[in-house]
């Protein structure tokens, strides 16, 4: 007797993480943030030693250039909830409970590691061996972390899109299975007579 294949999940689940998917991926390429330099290109005398370019007004900052431990705790519980959302997607029953829950509590994580993450954006500049003054206000978002974070909620979502749906279907196959069940066969309500009695 074969095993039956897991039901797959809907269209609205699959949309919500393969947009929740390129949108993480597309994060990878964008500034995270932007830092005004307080230089303007009519600065003759900020000249960087070596350098015949000058500082340019403003610096883009993208992921691989914040924070190391932010990062690699960042792409971390990322690729293992995309893993875990794997194994959901593709098993049953007990399997498919325990990924659920490590997908989800990853997906948590990461919303965490998010937050760690722009508190490192907001402190770019304000340490003490910089080589130049910031002005106030200088620090700013860029389009890559709003991207982190939509991605992340996406992927949230279509994780509990896809789980209540097949959690749907799953009731509502057992629920058929039991209407069969009931009405496959039929009680027997046939009476027969009792042969006559011959008293002597």
């Amino acid at each position: 007797m074969t095993e039956a294949s897991p039901p797959r999940p809907g269209p609205v689940a699959l949309s919500l993480l393969a947009v929740g998917f390129g949108l993480a991926l597309a994060a990878q390429y964008l500034p995270w943030s932007s830092v005004k330099t307080g230089v303007t290109s009519d600065d003759e005398d900020v000249v960087p030693t070596g350098a015949r370019a000058r500082v340019p007004a403003t610096l883009d900052i993208a992921l691989a250039s914040l924070n190391t431990a932010h990062v690699v705790a960042y792409l971390a519980t990322l690729v293992l909830a995309l893993g875990a959302i794997a194994v959901v997607l593709t098993t049953t029953d007990v399997v498919r409970r325990v990924a659920t829950a490590s997908a989800a509590g990853l997906l948590a994580g990461n919303v965490l590691v998010l937050g760690g993450v722009k508190a490192a954006i907001d402190a770019l500049g304000q340490s003490s061996f910089t080589m130049y003054t910031l002005p106030e206000d200088a620090v700013s978002v860029g389009m890559g972390y709003p991207l982190a974070i939509a991605a992340t909620l996406l992927l949230l979502a279509g994780l509990v899109v896809a789980v209540r749906g097949r959690l749907l279907r799953d009731r509502l196959g057992r629920r058929s299975e039991i209407d069969e069940s009931d009405g496959g066969e039929p009680l027997d309500l046939t009476v027969t007579a009792a042969p006559p009695s011959h008293f002597p």
